[in-house]
């Protein structure tokens, strides 16, 4: 009786299961139907402009919708360079969340922002 104990704690360890070891997802298994529900991925930039506007189409000759701040925190989805006002040598415009646009010359981020 005294040495149950110590027989208990010596067989312990030889009655465990190792668990399985898990196998590394390589994404094959997406059907192109799944891949069409998820999310698409949005950047959210700083606007580095004292008033930057922001517009219905990427020309300045496009109706300005509103304005933001310096500082300003905006998310956008993508960019294009097509019938885009070219602004000091930068041809890029944002596609914001809410579906206007605005000059990626006047804007800072992190990241890699999808071409539109």
């Amino acid at each position: 009786m005294k040495f149950t104990p110590f027989f208990l704690t010596a067989l312990l360890p030889l009655l465990t299961l190792a668990a399985p070891a898990a196998e590394p997802d390589d994404g094959t298994d997406m059907t192109p139907a799944a891949a069409a529900t998820l999310d698409k991925r949005s950047i959210v930039g700083t606007v580095d402009a004292d008033a930057l506007k922001y517009r219905r189409c990427p020309r300045t000759s496009c109706e300005a919708v509103g304005q933001y701040s310096r500082g300003t925190k905006v998310t956008m989805e993508c960019y294009t360079t097509t019938s885009t006002t070219v602004i000091n040598g930068d041809a890029r415009w944002a596609k914001l969340a809410n579906g206007y646009y605005l000059s990626l010359y006047y804007m800072n981020w992190a990241g890699s922002l999808p071409k539109c």
